[in-house]
């Protein structure tokens, strides 16, 4: 499958003068096919970031993405919407973090445990928020969630640090079972200022990926256990990369950090174009992925680009979901945040 390199031919011929930024097509916030769709497609009028493909429910890690997109935007009276929605509907009572599921039918909140990459995302969200608009006390919300998760969810194994996906259910005194693509790296740069243990954490992350490439294309699975002192895919879950790992080179692109994965990922999509890898048997699945994996794949090729035009990111169309949307729109602003600063 070649539709990357055939995109990036299409790419406008640039001048000397042109050549000497580097980066194309930085007018990211104004582009009106980006969040101007997804608000319209996913976002109600309350604040709520809808996951259409699944059941549309809602949850930590939607309302994290949406806050993030309407700060990058600079739409203030949208992010206040999904702010107030997000806690009014998921802050918990007990700590700074949030329920990860609201759906629509009672209880509205099925499982009070959290989700560690969508309070992460709320957390930078604000953070983001409160230097655009300061005086409205984001911070204080930003800086308790993340010295939250800094005391409760680092720990330490293998001689690195780990972060849980949740509070409870993914430790034991057997093992330890994590999720490579809850590392978010650029978030992590900036919660370093608050905090030594997040550089650490993103190094700690780094490593463990080095440690967990399994199989012909060297990708680790969606979940990872420790246990016995090694690594291994988690028995718990299909040994698979899969959705959720679309993340890791986009994370690690967007946090400025080279890794093999994120060549790994997009040989085997372009190889392949398939949803899903079991890294144990080579296995995979017999349908395509999203349109957002692409983006992604793209995104690892303009980044190994000397001259970089952000024309070689798709846009999203009716036929995204929530997911594929979010990825697809926050390869546009990895770009944007890595390249055209």
């Amino acid at each position: 499958m070649k539709w990357i390199s055939l995109l990036l031919l299409s790419v406008p011929f640039f001048s000397q003068a042109s050549l000497q930024t580097k980066a194309q097509g930085c007018d990211t916030r104004n582009d009106d096919k980006l969040w101007s769709f997804y608000k319209q497609k996913f976002v109600n009028q309350q604040g709520r970031v809808i996951d259409n493909g699944n059941e549309s429910i809602s949850h930590s890690e939607s309302q994290g993405y949406g806050m993030l997109m309407a700060e990058f935007f600079n739409d203030h009276q949208s992010f206040k919407q999904i702010w107030h929605w997000t806690e009014g509907k998921l802050q918990r009572h007990n700590d700074a973090l949030f329920s990860w599921k609201w759906q629509q039918k009672t209880p509205h909140i099925p499982d009070p445990n959290n989700a560690s990459d969508g309070d992460i995302f709320i957390a930078w969200a604000l953070l983001k928020a409160d230097k655009k608009w300061p005086g409205n006390e984001y911070d204080l919300d930003a800086k308790a969630i993340i010295n939250e998760l800094a005391s409760s969810h680092i720990i330490s194994i293998d001689k690195e640090y780990a972060l849980l996906p949740a509070r409870q259910g993914f430790q034991t005194p057997q093992y330890t079972v994590v999720n490579p693509s809850y590392w978010v790296y650029p978030a992590f740069n900036d919660f370093a200022i608050q905090n030594n243990i997040w550089t650490d954490l993103n190094q700690s992350g780094r490593n463990i990926l080095d440690k967990n490439q399994f199989g012909q294309y060297q990708l680790p699975s969606d979940w990872l256990e420790f246990g016995e002192s090694h690594w291994r895919p988690a028995t718990q879950f299909p040994a698979r990369f899969s959705y959720s790992s679309y993340r890791i080179p986009l994370y690690l692109i967007w946090g400025g950090y080279d890794n093999s994965i994120s060549d790994n990922y997009r040989n085997w999509l372009l190889d392949n174009n398939t949803a899903w890898l079991d890294v144990n048997s080579n296995e995979m699945a017999n349908y395509g992925p999203p349109q957002g994996a692409h983006a992604i794949a793209a995104l690892v090729q303009l980044s190994q680009e000397k001259y970089k035009h952000r024309s070689a990111l798709p846009h999203p169309s009716n036929q995204d979901d929530y997911y594929s949307a979010s990825l697809i729109l926050f390869s546009h602003i990895a770009f944007h945040e890595r390249y055209c600063q």
